[in-house]
């Protein structure tokens, strides 16, 4: 897989750091009062778990974090502090296996643009069916609008702003998320 041998060979490709999404949302979840009652946080596309831990660390949640890369869960479970290790789990998986459990944050830092079409339409029914009423959810993926990114790579043919350079990257237009994601 891919991701096994990124991890495999790199580790902690980001950093420990949080990502900008898991900051921004454990501040907005903090400023609104939503982290005095304990949170149940399904991060899907974990990765090493660096949002995972920070967010179980900066608010009173319990977290699941999935991934399909059976490395990045193995760096992931031996970062968990031990006073963390009842409320962080992660589990290897893709996220169309996931159960039907409800969620009251449903949490994807960088994932949902390295998705095909059909991939992310299969994404945005599982987020759906799993964040609890009035739940909320946290994305971050690239725009038509990142100059550094958009437009490297082939075209994919079909696939407005889907380019293939080293690996399959989608942009979203404002548009497409809004429509994407009616649901909420």
């Amino acid at each position: 897989m891919f991701w096994d041998k990124v991890y495999g060979d790199s580790g902690q490709v980001w950093g420990d750091k949080p990502s900008e999404l898991a900051v921004a949302a454990a501040s907005y979840l903090r400023k609104q009062k939503l982290d005095e009652q304990p949170l149940a946080v399904l991060d899907i596309g974990c990765g090493y778990g660096r949002d995972a831990l920070y967010l179980a660390a900066n608010l009173r949640c319990a977290v699941l974090g999935v991934d399909a890369s059976e490395k990045a869960i193995e760096i992931a479970t031996r970062a968990v502090p031990r006073e963390h290790k009842e409320r962080v789990k992660f589990q290897k998986c893709n996220f169309v296996e996931l159960d039907h459990e409800k969620y009251d944050i449903v949490f994807a830092s960088h994932l949902y643009h390295l998705l095909k079409d059909d991939e992310r339409k299969r994404l945005r029914r599982i987020m759906g069916r799993m964040l609890k009423p009035d739940g909320l959810l946290f994305l971050s993926t690239l725009s038509v609008k990142d100059p550094e990114h958009y437009g490297k790579g082939d075209p994919v043919p079909g696939e407005a702003n889907s380019f293939h350079d080293k690996t399959y990257l989608h942009f979203c237009t404002k548009e497409e998320l809004i429509g994407d994601f009616y649901f909420l």
